[in-house]
């Protein structure tokens, strides 16, 4: 049976809540257009150790999210729900090679062992599955699983259709037009135009057990899930730890920990207190002012490049933020040197663009917005504007990928001060930021917009905050060549073609100063001494399973 879904659901999808999100800047590293080579359904990677293997102690994580993410196959508490829970979980039929630091992870086979992408303009991708994968409860994953799968989130006739797991999914899922089983394990995905990233995607499209869905319902399967991924469900208590164990079973390599620990701790000094008394292991994103006292008592400060921007959202379609000279005015005015060297402790670096230094995207011939807040008067006075103007921001208290939102958006507030730019800060809980974002500006309260930090970024998220008709623009920045360049990125199937339009298209909206460019993360963490195995990866996710705790 071919499912195709409705010109109208196709809309909704677009218009679905956008998850910031996402995960290699190469958008997959291999051409995606070669067929890829099949993994072996016998893959020396399974542990052959069994459930007698080594015991690994237990991993207990200070997140900075607010909240448990949820359970199901879409994640909540933004990226970091994805970093912890869905991806540890859960797979899809690709996933992000991370277990190695040295470059940007490939996308490779998951729940697919291969794959082949259209040809010649064509948009009709084939997916052939492993055949020796089972759900976590039991249950055989096959070309049924993800069509069920699919239908949840893709088809609102269907009986067990989520609107949650849809919403969750929509940014990674839209541009799926059909799909069909053509066998056992062999399914087609058809897109609505020329899709050269689906491969990258599908990463974030994960399967569940239809069984499970079925027995429990949308709304209970929360309590127990079941996926395919390295670790499955144990226990929780509500707002305050999830337990996860090793999926003992797993295809790839069974994780050597006994148990992975997640606890929600939002404030920067709850987690480092937490690390001090040894009640947790591993601290997320630890506070600033905190690193040197860590590294004395022999804690491991890790840190690495990875794709990432902590920047606000611009209301263009408002007085004065329309103006280009004021957006390129108030980019100006930021000393984001001081910022990462006095503030932040060195933890991020200056971004003067929507990708750093050196990444393929980086346009050398783009305007500079060095720190300079005369260039930054005269710009506000040739726009009308010599005396500044009063604006407001809207930052979530902590969350995913925001690293330190607070005391960072303070610190501009004090650089726009000094230009006459009087900047009122509203701080709101995570989920409360996520309804705000997903909504049209409104009236004064979003005049400048909303300060947001992408972890994982991707030729989507490039294409959302930049292209005009995709729903995910916030600010509603328009500029017909920009769109231009990145639907031909997005339909070429060729690495370097693909990174050299949106190398030109990240100059316009540089120039233009599309948004306010802050810094980019260096995904700090502290570990305890006894925490062993642990690879950074130049990604926002990570790979656990090789993690020990001594």
């Amino acid at each position: 049976m071919k499912y195709i879904l409705s010109k109208k659901l196709g809309v909704l999808l677009i218009v679905a809540i956008l998850i910031f999100i996402v995960g290699c800047t190469n958008d997959g590293g291999a051409n995606p257009s070669a067929s890829v080579p099949e993994v072996d359904s016998k893959s020396d990677t399974k542990n052959d150790s069994g459930s007698d293997a080594k015991k690994g102690g237990t991993l207990i994580i200070g997140m900075t999210a607010a909240g448990l993410p949820a359970l199901d196959t879409h994640s909540t508490q933004g990226q970091e729900g994805y970093r912890f829970v869905g991806f540890q979980v859960y797979d899809g039929l690709t996933r992000f090679d991370l277990t190695q630091g040295e470059r940007e992870p490939d996308v490779v086979p998951a729940l697919a062992k291969s794959w082949e992408a259209p040809k010649d303009g064509g948009v009709t991708w084939t997916f052939h599955l492993r055949d020796d994968v089972d759900f976590h409860d039991g249950t055989h994953f096959n070309a049924d699983a993800v069509i069920f799968n699919l239908e949840r989130v893709l088809n609102q006739e269907f009986e067990y259709y989520s609107p949650q797991s849809s919403a969750g999914v929509s940014s990674n899922a839209q541009f799926i037009e059909s799909y069909e089983k053509i066998d056992e394990y062999t399914i087609t995905i058809t897109t609505k135009e020329p899709w050269s990233i689906a491969h990258v995607n599908l990463a974030w499209v994960f399967m569940g057990s239809p069984d499970a869905i079925k027995k429990y319902g949308n709304e209970e399967y929360l309590e127990h899930p079941a996926g395919t991924g390295p670790f499955k469900f144990e226990s929780k208590i509500d707002g305050q730890e999830l337990v996860l164990v090793p999926n003992e079973d797993y295809y790839g390599e069974v994780p050597k920990l006994d148990k992975l620990i997640l606890k929600p701790m939002p404030e920067p000094s709850t987690r480092v207190a937490a690390l001090l008394a040894k009640e947790i292991n591993w601290a997320e994103a630890p506070a600033p002012d905190s690193v040197a006292r860590l590294k004395s008592d022999g804690y491991e400060i890790i840190t690495g490049v990875y794709p990432h921007i902590w920047r606000a959202y611009l209301n263009e379609v408002s007085e004065p933020i329309k103006d280009v000279r004021v957006r390129q005015a108030l980019n100006y005015a930021i000393d984001r040197e001081s910022m990462v060297n006095d503030l932040i402790g060195g933890l991020g670096t200056p971004s003067t663009q929507y990708v750093y230094e050196g990444h393929p995207w980086f346009n050398e011939d783009a305007i500079d917005y060095s720190y300079d807040p005369d260039k930054a008067k005269q710009l506000l006075a040739e726009a009308g504007y010599p005396d500044g103007f009063d604006t407001r921001i809207i930052i979530p208290a902590s969350g995913s990928g925001h690293m330190w939102p607070i005391p960072m958006t303070q610190f501009i507030q004090q650089n726009f001060a000094d230009i006459g730019v009087n900047l009122k800060i509203d701080v709101v809980e995570w989920p409360t930021f996520q309804q705000l974002s997903r909504a049209d500006f409104v009236d004064d309260r979003d005049a400048l917009g909303y300060a947001h930090g992408t972890p994982t970024v991707t030729m989507r998220n490039f294409r959302s905050t930049f292209h005009s008709q995709d729903s995910g623009n916030r600010g509603k920045y328009i500029n017909p060549k920009v769109d231009e360049l990145i639907d031909q990125a997005f339909a070429s199937y060729d690495d370097d073609e693909r990174n050299g339009l949106i190398k030109e298209a990240s100059k316009i909206v540089t120039d233009e100063a599309a948004i306010l460019f802050v810094v980019h993360d260096l995904n700090s963490r502290a570990l305890a001494t006894n925490v062993k195995g642990f690879v950074q990866p130049q990604s926002w996710f990570i790979d656990l399973n090789s993690v020990t705790v001594e």
